[in-house]
């Protein structure tokens, strides 16, 4: 076991006693509500971690992908782009919003952020992200992970 899945299990062990830690812990309706959801992402967070962990940066590129990891990858995939497209839906209909109020010259910043996160999560779940930390090698990752599990789309 490399340095990397001991860090992403670990990351993910953390993950999950975190979201333990939030669904035993004793309050009100309304937080115990909070603490669903974030216990939610705790464990959706841990999905992340061990996916990237054992079969993301770890995949034998030269063998051909079995039935689990084809399966484990189109989920994946689709997981990411529900994901990612409902956080675009919601930061660019955040951009719509505050043009049809009209944007003030001092929420500017903050208007073209918002627009940048949005296209930022289009293109993540379009793409996905690249064996780089720029956007410049995801197009280029995701047509080899296409050819690599047969994906069409």
């Amino acid at each position: 076991m490399n340095g990397h899945k001991i860090i992403c299990g670990s990351l993910a062990g953390a993950c999950v006693a975190g979201a333990a830690g939030l669904l035993l812990a004793q309050r009100d309706p309304v937080g115990q509500a909070a603490n669903m959801f974030f216990a939610g992402v705790c464990i959706l967070l841990a999905f992340v971690f061990v996916w990237m962990g054992w079969w993301d940066d770890a995949v034998n590129d030269n063998a051909e992908p079995g039935r689990i990891e084809r399966v484990v990858a189109t989920t994946w995939l689709w997981m990411r782009r529900v994901l990612c497209w409902s956080a675009a839906l919601v930061f660019l209909g955040m951009a719509v919003s505050m043009i049809l109020n009209g944007v003030v010259l001092e929420h500017m910043p903050v208007f073209l952020i918002v627009l940048a996160l949005g296209g930022m999560s289009l293109w993540v779940g379009l793409k996905g992200g690249g064996q780089v930390q720029s956007m410049g090698d995801d197009a280029a990752v995701h047509a080899e992970r296409r050819k690599r599990y047969g994906w069409w789309f």
